[in-house]
């Protein structure tokens, strides 16, 4: 009897491990970009459909996005989620946050990812646009998926779209939390580079 159940949980977890693996999205970065090419970042390229944290349906892309205006685009990997937070205590910038989250494997999103980013964020008054597809990702030509890196982007009045800056937060602070200290310094930090 204990020998049979022991096998039925071994093989449970296999299932469970081949569904994670069979269901994890292609990386969708794969498509190499030039740098040195003159390719010009553009707001007309950006998804015209995305979820956002904390709504139920998909919002249009002019809810959030208008030529004409100036705006920053932050793009959050996954460490950087956790600081970014709270930026909306420290800045009345106009901005758009990003969780990168598209190489993340589908049955983890569902079941993890997307209520916590909208737990993490209820309380921001700076949108957090959950980009599960890798649509923001593709349209920037960004290939870079480093745990704890964070890049900033801003639209242009005339729409063009320019990296600004990036940076690394500490390693694995979604796990392990932040000190109300550090986050106040890296956040002002962050905010002087807008």
């Amino acid at each position: 009897m204990i020998k049979n159940s022991f096998k039925i949980v071994i093989l449970g977890i296999i299932g469970f491990a081949l569904l994670i693996y069979l269901t994890a999205p292609k990386n969708p970065n794969g498509v190499e970009v030039n740098q040195n090419s003159k390719n010009v970042l553009n707001i007309d390229y950006i998804p015209r459909y995305f979820e956002v944290a904390g709504k139920s349906s998909y919002v249009q892309f002019e809810t959030i996005f208008q030529k004409g205006v100036e705006k920053y685009i932050i793009v959050l990997n996954h460490d950087s989620l956790a600081l970014f937070k709270d930026l909306y205590k420290y800045t009345n910038k106009n901005i758009v946050l990003v969780a990168n989250i598209s190489n993340t494997p589908w049955l983890i999103k569902q079941l993890a990812v997307n209520g916590k980013l909208d737990e993490m964020y209820k309380s921001s008054t700076i949108p957090l646009i959950n980009d599960s597809k890798g649509g923001f990702i593709n349209c920037l030509g960004l290939n870079d998926n480093t745990q704890n890196k964070y890049f900033i982007y801003k639209i242009n009045i005339d729409g063009t779209i320019v990296k600004v800056n990036d940076g690394l937060v500490e390693l694995n602070i979604l796990e392990k939390g932040i000190s109300q200290e550090n986050s106040k310094n890296s956040l002002e930090q962050i905010v002087k580079s807008f």
